[in-house]
């Protein structure tokens, strides 16, 4: 008989629910550890925010196209899967910010705008010296507040609130809220500060300064780059997990909706024992309701994510979503890269539609060689992002606008960003991808509802209306679940699997 058939088959049937990043790393180490596992994803592709799209025969990413280099977990999650020689790090290591008045490159030390050294010089050159000044004055001035209004809280902080306070307006609109909002497409004040800027705030206590905390926390990050990427696009890594996943035998289904864990069966052994809902929040506690009592649970602001890529222009939405325009120009004055690897744009600029451009080819090496090879020397690919959280005004561009209204904007948003004229002509190639609510909204509380979450459900694993039948465990991981970018989402998929091989043994 063989004793590798019996250990398989007496380890545990696994349905992931969702095929993004987080569900296919759970997928692949339970897979690796002998898991029975079978993918469930509900649209044509895997990968969920990364993806890539193709312009002039060259893969660019569609998506996400980096990952922070502050933790570890990334980087050995790619050394696993053989993929530590594709990491790269950026050519140029400065991006600019564009206000109202003023383009200048972004601060060299902070932590989402927030300044390290309120007193520096590129800071001073963004906020004037009356603004700096004033954040210079949460050096001295006292924090001891703040641990009290955390605890009567219940830690309900926003990152608005805190460095309104810690450093004043002036920070908050011409630093943070451009960053914030390019990155996260949300307002500081609506966004959770301990989930927004891990370990920022709790520095901030012990430092008795706002600044001292950034430095503090920046001063654990690995030297070099704070972002890296793969050679050819982070997209390789869903490529590499894929194909590990189908070599060890999982079972992965596209296009296969689930609507009902109850009647949720896995190839060939029936029911599973354990499900990984990795979805977005609202399918994942509208799918979870089903199995587990949710009753009292404070599920606020777990309805605003989204992270299924759209093809096609669907005018009933009911938030703007993201619209990424990428272009291949021919532009030999860009060159000189007059923006480094790309612009971060305040929600007060007017006249520029988009809130963020990417110089692709000037970020990547690999990507400026692409270009050259396809078009010869002189030629960029740059990448427009369109769509705020909570933009409502007739004149934002976001997903819900047409091809052609995002084109338009992209074509006269383009020369307004590098700071010299870029014609039509020179646009070669142009592709629209949309996003609808890409990112996670994690609004003040977040990690004490997502806490809360948890807790119920390792007291209730499973049971509800199915508590008759056979009746799986059930987990969640996500970006929702555990935090934006996969140096958060990794280790909590990971955790989910191992929390599962766990109870295995």
């Amino acid at each position: 008989m063989d004793t590798r058939v019996n250990a398989r088959q007496s380890m545990p049937r696994i349905a992931v629910v969702g095929g993004g990043v987080a569900g296919l790393i759970a997928a692949w180490d339970l897979a690796r550890a002998g898991c029975s596992v079978e993918i469930f994803e509900a649209g044509d592709r895997l990968g969920g925010a990364i993806g890539a799209h193709t312009m002039s025969g060259v893969a660019y990413d569609a998506g996400a196209e980096a990952f922070a280099t502050r933790s570890p977990v990334v980087p050995r999650l790619l050394h696993e899967l053989g993929l530590q020689d594709l990491v790269v790090a950026p050519q140029h290591a400065i991006a600019w910010l564009q206000l109202p008045d003023v383009a200048a490159p972004l601060p060299a030390t902070g932590i989402l705008g927030i300044p390290a050294d309120p007193l520096a010089p590129d800071v001073v050159a963004i906020l004037g010296e009356e603004a700096a000044a004033r954040a210079a004055e949460d050096l001295n001035a006292p924090v001891d507040g703040w641990a009290q209004e955390h605890a009567s809280r219940g830690g309900r902080i926003t990152l608005g609130e805190v460095v309104r306070d810690r450093m004043g307006q002036d920070v908050l609109d011409r630093l943070v809220t451009p960053i914030v909002s390019g990155v996260h497409s949300a307002e500081p004040d609506d966004l959770d500060m301990s989930n927004t800027a891990p370990g920022v705030f709790e520095a901030m206590l012990r430092e008795e300064s706002l600044a001292r905390a950034v430095a503090q926390v920046r001063s654990k990050a690995p030297a070099g780059s704070a972002v890296n990427s793969l050679h050819g696009g982070l997209n390789r890594l869903v490529a590499a997990l894929q194909e590990e996943l189908l070599r060890l035998g999982a079972v992965i289904r596209l296009n296969s909706p689930v609507n009902d864990l109850g009647a949720l069966d896995v190839a060939e052994t029936g029911h599973p024992d354990h499900i990984i809902l990795a979805l977005d929040a609202p399918a994942a506690v509208q799918l979870a309701a089903g199995m587990v009592d949710l009753s009292g649970l404070d599920l606020t602001g777990l309805g605003a994510v989204h992270s299924q890529q759209e093809t096609q222009h669907e005018p009933e939405a009911p938030a703007p979503g993201v619209a990424l325009v990428s272009m291949v120009l021919n532009a030999p004055e860009l060159d000189s890269h007059p923006r480094g690897t790309g612009v971060l744009v305040s929600p007060h600029v007017t006249e520029i539609g988009a809130k963020a451009m990417t110089h692709i080819s000037s970020k990547w090496e690999w990507a400026d060689a692409a270009v050259t090879r396809a078009h010869g020397p002189g030629h960029h690919v740059v990448r427009l992002s369109y769509g705020r959280v909570g933009q409502s005004s007739q004149r934002s561009l976001g997903a819900d606008s047409s091809d052609e209204e995002l084109l338009q904007a992209a074509a006269q948003d383009v020369g307004a960003l590098f700071g010299v004229p870029i014609a039509p002509a020179q646009i070669l190639e142009a592709s629209v991808i949309r996003w609808r609510k890409a990112l996670p909204q994690t609004s003040a509380g977040h990690a004490e509802r997502i806490a809360a979450l948890r807790a119920r459900l390792a007291e209730e694993p499973a049971g509800g209306v199915h508590a008759g039948v056979h009746a799986p465990v059930l987990h969640m991981t996500g970006a929702w679940f555990a935090g934006t970018g996969l140096a958060r989402v990794v280790p909590d998929a990971r955790a989910t699997a191992a929390a599962i091989l766990n109870s295995a043994s």
